[in-house]
C-alpha cells in the first residue's frame, strides 16, 4: 500500500488475482454502464479504498452527485475537501477551482525546484522554506492529493458542456504531477456525453454491461461491453495498456459501507474544509427580481409530465409562447431541464421528488449561510461595543490636559480683559462716579 499513491481495488481479474491499481498512475478514470450492471458498486469500492487505506491529510475528496442518493452517504467524511455538490450549476466551478488549484501548485514546484508532488512532500517545512527564502503558509508544507468524484457526467454536460470539456482537458494534460485526479461516471456512454476531448484525455476506462455495440465502442473503442453478464462484470483498459482485461468487480453491501462510515464519522478528526471552492459564479442562486411568479408551477408541470416542451406550459399555464420559453429558458439554467433541441422536446434532467429534494437542500444552505453572517455581525457588534467601554474607562480614570486650540487663545484673552474691567468699575471711587454723572 505505502507503494501506491491512492490505492484502488477494483476487484479480481478470470484467474482470481486481485486487481489494485493507483490512481496516481492511472491519473484519471471513466467509468461507464447500464443501470444495475455494477457502476454504483464500483465507485464504492474505489471510495472505500481510499478512506480506509489513506488518511485525510494524504488524499482529499470532492464529490458531485447530481442524484442526491448515490454519494449523500460520505457527507460527513473527513476526508471531503467541501460538502457533496448536489447542484449541476456548482459543478463546473468545481472543476474551475481545480484547474486554478493546478495551476498554483504548478508554480510552488517551480518555487521549491521540484517537479512532483511526491518529491515536494518529502522535503518538509525547513527545507521548503529555505529554498523559498520565506515562511510557508501551514497548509501548503504538505500537499494532500484530490480526487474529483462525478457520479453523473451526463447531467453535467447538459449544464455546461464546454467549460467541462475545457476543464477537464486541462486537468487530465498537466494535473497528474500535482496529486490532482478526475474519476467520471455515467449510465449514458453515448458520443455527446463522452465526447471525443473527454475520452482521449482519460487513459483509462471501466465498462460494465451496456445495451448496444456502439456504447461499447464510445468507452473502449472494441466491441465486448454489450456481452457482459451484469453485476460486476467489467472490462478494464489499464494503465500504459491497450490491453482488455476481464473481471469481477469488488462487492460490498450496505451494511459494511455504513460500518466503514460510522467509524471514520466517530474516530475521524472534523472534515476542514476549503473555503472558497465553491464560492463561485455558477452556485449563484437567481435574483428574486428575475425569478417569474409562475417558474415553480411551471417546473411541477414539467417535471410531472417529464416533457420540456414550451407548448406544453402554455396550455397548463395559459401563457403565451415569449413567457413558456423564458420559462424554459430559466429551467435549463437551473439544470432543470437540457438546452434547445430544434423541434423535438427539451430533455428533462430530474424528477420532481428530486427536484424538491435539491431545492429543500439549497434552502437549508442559504439558512446556514445567513445564520454564519449574523453571528459574524453581532461579534462584530459586541467587539465594538467592549471598545467604546474599555476607551470609556481610560477616559475617565486618566486626568487628561486639553490643549487650547489656536482660535481660543484670542477668546480667552477678550474674556480676562472683559472680566478685567468689570472689576475696575467695582473698585471704582464713588466720587469719580458723581462728578461723571
Amino acid at each position: 500500500d505505502d507503494e501506491r499513491a491512492i490505492p484502488l481495488l477494483l476487484g479480481r481479474d478470470v484467474t482470481g488475482h486481485p486487481i489494485v491499481e493507483d490512481l496516481a498512475k492511472m491519473p484519471h478514470l471513466l467509468i461507464a454502464g447500464t443501470t444495475g450492471s455494477g457502476k454504483s458498486v464500483c465507485i464504492n469500492a474505489i471510495l472505500l479504498s481510499i478512506l480506509m487505506l489513506r488518511t485525510p491529510q494524504q488524499v482529499r475528496l470532492i464529490l458531485v452527485d447530481p442524484k442526491m442518493v448515490e454519494l449523500q452517504t460520505y457527507k460527513n467524511m473527513p476526508h471531503l475537501a467541501c460538502s457533496v455538490v448536489t447542484n449541476m450549476k456548482k459543478a463546473p466551478g468545481v472543476l474551475e477551482w481545480a484547474v486554478a488549484e493546478m495551476e498554483r501548485r504548478y508554480e510552488l514546484l517551480s518555487q521549491v525546484g521540484v517537479n512532483h508532488i511526491k518529491g515536494y512532500n518529502e522535503l518538509g517545512q525547513e527545507e521548503v522554506e529555505q529554498r523559498l527564502g520565506k515562511p510557508i503558509d501551514p497548509a501548503d508544507v504538505y500537499l494532500p492529493y484530490q480526487v474529483i468524484v462525478i457520479d453523473e457526467l451526463a447531467d453535467l454536460m447538459a449544464v455546461a458542456q464546454k467549460e467541462v470539456e475545457e476543464s477537464i482537458q486541462r486537468l487530465a494534460q498537466k494535473s497528474r504531477a500535482v496529486g490532482l485526479h478526475v474519476i467520471l461516471a455515467t449510465q449514458r456512454p453515448s458520443s455527446d456525453v463522452i465526447t471525443g476531448i473527454i475520452k482521449a484525455n482519460l487513459p483509462c476506462q471501466i465498462a460494465f454491461k451496456v445495451n448496444r455495440k456502439i456504447d461499447s465502442r464510445v468507452i473502449l473503442d472494441a466491441n465486448g461491453a454489450e456481452k457482459l453478464l451484469g453485476h460486476g462484470d467489467m472490462l478494464y483498459v489499464p494503465p500504459a495498456s491497450h490491453q482488455l482485461v476481464r473481471a469481477q468487480g469488488a462487492f460490498m453491501t450496505e451494511d459494511e459501507i455504513h460500518a466503514v462510515v460510522k467509524y471514520l464519522e466517530e474516530h475521524g478528526p472534523q472534515a476542514a474544509f476549503i473555503p472558497d471552492l465553491v464560492q463561485t459564479e455558477t452556485s449563484k442562486r437567481r435574483k428574486p427580481a428575475e425569478q417569474d411568479d409562475l417558474y415553480e408551477e411551471a417546473v411541477e408541470v414539467i417535471l410531472g409530465q417529464q416533457r420540456g416542451s414550451a407548448t406544453l406550459l402554455q396550455r397548463a399555464l395559459s401563457v403565451g409562447y415569449t413567457r413558456a420559453t423564458r420559462l424554459l429558458e430559466m429551467m435549463e439554467a437551473d439544470a432543470i431541464v437540457g438546452p434547445f433541441c430544434g423541434s423535438k422536446s427539451r430533455d428533462v434532467l430530474l424528477t420532481l421528488d428530486e427536484w424538491k429534494a435539491r431545492e429543500a437542500a439549497m434552502e437549508e444552505e442559504l439558512a446556514a449561510l445567513e445564520d454564519d453572517d449574523d453571528e459574524v455581525d453581532e461579534f462584530d457588534g459586541q467587539e465594538a461595543a467592549d471598545g467604546d467601554d474599555e476607551y470609556a474607562e481610560d477616559y475617565d480614570d486618566e486626568d487628561v490636559a486639553v490643549e487650547p486650540e489656536e482660535g481660543d487663545d484670542e477668546d480667552a484673552e477678550v474674556a480676562e480683559l472683559d472680566e478685567d474691567s468689570e472689576d475696575d468699575q467695582e473698585a471704582a471711587d464713588p466720587e469719580d462716579e458723581l462728578r461723571a454723572g
